[in-house]
C-alpha cells in the first residue's frame, strides 16, 4: 500500500499531482487528517485536489482542536496541547507547551485509516508479509523534520527530498504545468506561525484572525493543570495587540 499524508500545501499537493501526470509513481490513495480549524482556503484546495487526483483523498478527523482546548480551559475536559507559549504569573518567565496535536489530529488518525485499508484491527500484529509506503511532503528547506515511522509497518518515504527539490521548486513546478497555488497548510490557531503569516491573516483573513484573537483571550488563564498564562504569539502578548513585522522571525512548522 503506498500513501500520501496530504496537508493540501504548496509541498504534500505538489507531491500528490505530480503522481497524478505520472511524474512520481502511482499511489492507492491519500489521506487528509482535518483539525477543523484549517484556513477557508486550504479546504477549498482540498476540495480541487479531489477533481483533480485519479487516487482516492480520504478526509478524516478526530476533533475540532480549537473546541478541544476551549473545552480542556473552561471544563477540564482533556486535550491534547497545541505548542502554546507560556509566561509564569509569578516570575513572569516565558516557555513553551509541548507539542501533542500532531500526534493526535494528524499520525493517530492517519494510522488508523492505514490499519483499515490494510484489514488490520488495532494493535493486532501487522502481518510480515504486508507493509506501508507513506510519502511524506518534506523538502530540502526543511530536511531537518525527516523522521522515520514509529510504526515498523510503515515505511516513511520523502520524494521531493528524493529529488532535491525546495518549496519554491514546488511552486515553480505547478506554475509550469498550470496549477492552482495553494496556500500554507495550518491551524488558525498554530502558535508556530510567523509574524509574516499573522500579518497577512490581519489584513486578508480578518474573520480568522478574529477566530484566532477570540481563542488568545480564552486560554489566557492555562487549565486546571496548567497555572501558567497562555499564548499563541512567543511575545506573551495579547494576539490583538501585537505589532507584527513583516518578515519571518518565528518559529514555522
Amino acid at each position: 500500500l503506498v500513501v500520501i499524508s496530504l496537508g493540501a500545501g504548496v509541498q504534500s499537493s505538489t507531491m500528490a499531482l505530480m503522481s497524478a501526470v505520472g511524474e512520481l509513481p502511482p499511489v492507492n490513495c491519500s489521506i487528509f487528517a482535518d483539525t477543523k480549524n484549517e484556513s477557508k482556503a486550504v479546504y477549498s484546495y482540498l476540495e480541487n485536489l479531489k477533481k483533480q487526483l485519479p487516487f482516492p483523498i480520504y478526509h478524516l478527523s478526530k476533533s475540532n482542536i480549537y473546541d478541544d482546548f476551549i473545552n480542556n480551559v473552561e471544563n477540564n475536559v482533556r486535550s491534547p496541547n497545541p505548542p502554546l507559549f507560556t509566561q509564569n504569573v509569578i516570575t513572569g518567565k516565558k516557555g513553551m507547551l509541548l507539542r501533542q496535536c500532531t500526534n493526535d489530529y494528524k499520525i493517530q488518525i492517519i494510522r488508523k485509516k492505514i490499519r483499515e485499508l490494510c484489514n488490520v484491527g488495532y494493535k493486532k500484529r501487522f502481518p510480515k508479509d504486508k507493509y506501508v509506503e507513506q510519502w511524506i511532503g518534506i523538502s530540502t528547506d526543511e530536511i531537518s523534520r525527516m523522521k522515520p515511522s514509529q510504526d515498523k509497518y510503515i515505511l516513511n518515504r520523502f520524494p521531493l527530498i528524493e529529488m532535491k527539490m525546495s518549496r519554491q521548486d514546488c511552486l515553480d513546478w505547478l506554475k509550469k504545468n498550470n496549477f492552482d497555488l495553494p496556500e500554507k497548510s495550518a491551524c488558525i490557531i498554530c502558535p508556530f506561525h510567523s509574524d509574516k503569516y499573522w500579518h497577512h491573516m490581519k489584513t486578508e483573513k480578518p474573520e480568522e484572525f478574529e477566530s484566532a484573537v477570540s481563542f488568545d483571550k480564552k486560554i489566557r488563564n492555562g487549565t486546571a493543570k496548567i497555572k501558567d498564562n497562555l499564548f499563541l504569539h512567543r511575545s506573551c502578548k495579547p494576539l490583538n495587540e501585537v505589532e507584527f513585522l513583516k518578515v519571518d522571525n518565528q518559529l514555522d512548522m
